[in-house]
């Protein structure tokens, strides 16, 4: 499992889909990412759960069509309990009256069917802005980064980046590299890129203060850290 998705791992999770075949495939998937999965089949039973546990669910991801009271119906009848519980809508339609009234009940995203792997990923990186939890990654057992404070945890100490710094390090904490188009884009604010031997500066800089050969260099591609 990527790494920064562990810290969803302690969330229960109310999943809604009537379609049995696609609800077993979704399970298998979001099984990998969160220890509690709360399963329904349609609005009614997901209602029921909703209640039983409406103090232990942390997200909601529902289908819209479905037996009984559709996704649509259950999402208001939950707002009347929750108001900021995260809610996620899959739909094999893009009805816009189905959008607009997602809207009015604050849902976090609209997702089209197949909700493939990659669409889920998506989604967990939502989870994290929602719940404030990118902003600290576990790169591994000995390293941790924390984006809001701009410090690098390394073992037993800590180490204390620029502004510049903390943006980068976020950029190679979450990519297996990190071009120079990406630098470029995310770490200087003006149009005009910088010359190459500021960027080599800036590097230099920061490699003084990691350990060495942590963070590497792909000749003419960008940097990567090597863990």
């Amino acid at each position: 499992m990527i790494e920064k998705y562990k810290l969803l791992k302690n969330k229960t999770v109310l999943y809604v889909e009537d379609d049995l075949s696609l609800q077993k495939n979704i399970v298998e998937i979001l099984s990998n990412f969160f220890d509690k999965l709360l399963v329904a089949s349609d609005g009614d039973e997901a209602y029921d759960i909703y209640l039983e546990n409406q103090n232990k669910i942390d997200i909601m991801i529902t289908d819209i069509n479905m037996p009984n009271t559709d996704g649509i119906t259950l999402c208001k009848s939950i707002r009347e309990y929750n108001k900021t519980l995260p809610i996620v809508i899959v739909s094999a339609y893009t009805n816009t009256d189905y959008l607009l009234d997602s809207i009015d009940l604050n849902i976090v995203t609209y997702v089209t069917k197949p909700l493939t792997t990659k669409k889920v990923l998506s989604l967990l990186d939502k989870f994290l802005e929602y719940f404030n939890l990118n902003n600290h990654i576990v790169i591994n057992n000995s390293l941790e980064f924390d984006y809001a404070s701009g410090s690098l945890k390394i073992d037993n100490s800590t180490i204390q980046l620029t502004k510049k710094e903390t943006k980068f390090f976020k950029l190679l904490s979450e990519n297996s590299i990190v071009t120079y188009d990406m630098m470029y884009e995310y770490m200087w604010d003006y149009d005009k890129a910088p010359s190459q031997d500021a960027v080599k500066s800036f590097i230099r800089k920061l490699q003084k203060k990691l350990p060495d050969s942590l963070c590497q260099n792909k000749k003419g591609v960008g940097y990567y850290l090597s863990i």
